[in-house]
């Protein structure tokens, strides 16, 4: 009977202990919990906005290089027309000049809106082509208790007693009592206190892992919710940007195909004398190719509100076929 103290305290202790780890590994997971949620969402996060970095450098090096092309253009194939209506003015007669000018696309502001597009692009390749087109473009009290509510083995209260004494006395109660009354004496009972101590203690730590593995659980959900909006955010951007590059890939292959038809009538044009009556319908054609092609050039992908520019997209259907 004497050993039954020990017994029902150590075995408290270990209760409470017990509860102890289990709320603290409980805790532990919580937390392990919360910085796996967060690292997940962190990594899903950087992931994205690595990937809508790379569309981003991969759009703006697609509106280089189509700013890169509207400047050939107006240098190397609206420049190329300007001259050959100078030269030719030089050589046709006044009539013929008036007929000229009287067709689609060659009117006397039309040819000196292209003379002034041709001298913009002959600054811009002037100066860093590459800047220019695309810039173009767009982180205890076990002790006490134990003096309010045991007795000294000398039968005194040990609440009474005080000092070294005091505390012989109450390891010894703990120990169920001095090895004289045939207890475990003070050995027990420091043992039992060490036990007792531990299990509050870790009971007391437990709960407060739990608290905070909650805690962070909380928040780890809270960040996880976040990142995802962001994430969101960064998918309706990065579609976006897929969407302004398509249009400019559009844009660009139109650009090219006319670019190439009127370049291939300049050369025809100019590979021999000019004619009224056999190069007028040739001409024209240059002429609206070029008048397409200056109107393409000019319409940006973008509108000023950053939306794609639907003019845009009705140029790319009116002249798709042209």
């Amino acid at each position: 009977m004497i050993f039954i103290i020990p017994i029902i305290l150590g075995a408290a202790a270990l209760i409470t202990a017990g509860v102890g780890v289990a709320a603290g590994i409980d805790g532990i997971s919580k937390m392990e919990e919360a910085k796996n949620i967060g690292q997940s969402a962190q990594e899903k996060y950087e992931k994205k906005r690595e990937s809508v970095e790379n569309t981003l450098q991969a759009t703006q090096a697609l509106a280089q290089d189509y700013g890169q092309l509207q400047i050939q253009v107006k240098r190397q194939t609206i420049g190329r027309l300007v001259a050959f209506i100078e030269r030719m003015g030089q050589q046709a007669s006044q009539s013929d000049m008036e007929f000229l000018e009287g067709l689609e696309g060659i009117s006397p502001q039309q040819i000196q809106e292209y003379k002034a597009a041709a001298l913009e692009a002959e600054r811009f390749a002037a100066g860093a082509l590459t800047a220019v087109g695309a810039a173009y473009a767009a982180g205890q009290g076990t002790v006490a208790l134990v003096g309010l509510f045991g007795t000294a083995s000398t039968g005194a209260a040990i609440g009474g007693l005080s000092g070294a004494a005091a505390w012989n006395a109450t390891l010894a109660w703990l120990g169920g009592g001095s090895l004289a009354a045939g207890g475990g004496g003070m050995a027990l009972g420091t043992l039992v206190l060490g036990g007792i101590a531990v299990g509050p203690a870790l009971m007391i730590g437990g709960f407060v892992l739990g608290g905070e593995g909650e805690k962070a659980l909380t928040e780890a959900r809270r960040y996880e919710a976040e990142a995802n909006t962001e994430i969101a955010k960064l998918d309706a951007f990065e579609d976006f940007l897929g969407q302004v590059q398509r249009r400019i890939i559009e844009l660009q292959d139109l650009v090219k195909t006319l670019n190439d038809k009127a370049i291939e009538g300049l050369t025809e044009l100019e590979s021999k004398p000019f004619k009224r009556e056999q190069d007028a319908e040739k001409f024209q054609q240059v002429a609206l190719l070029i008048k397409s092609v200056a109107e393409i050039i000019k319409t940006p992908v973008l509108d000023t509100e950053g939306n794609l520019n639907e003019a845009a997209a009705a140029l790319k259907a009116k002249y798709r076929n042209i």
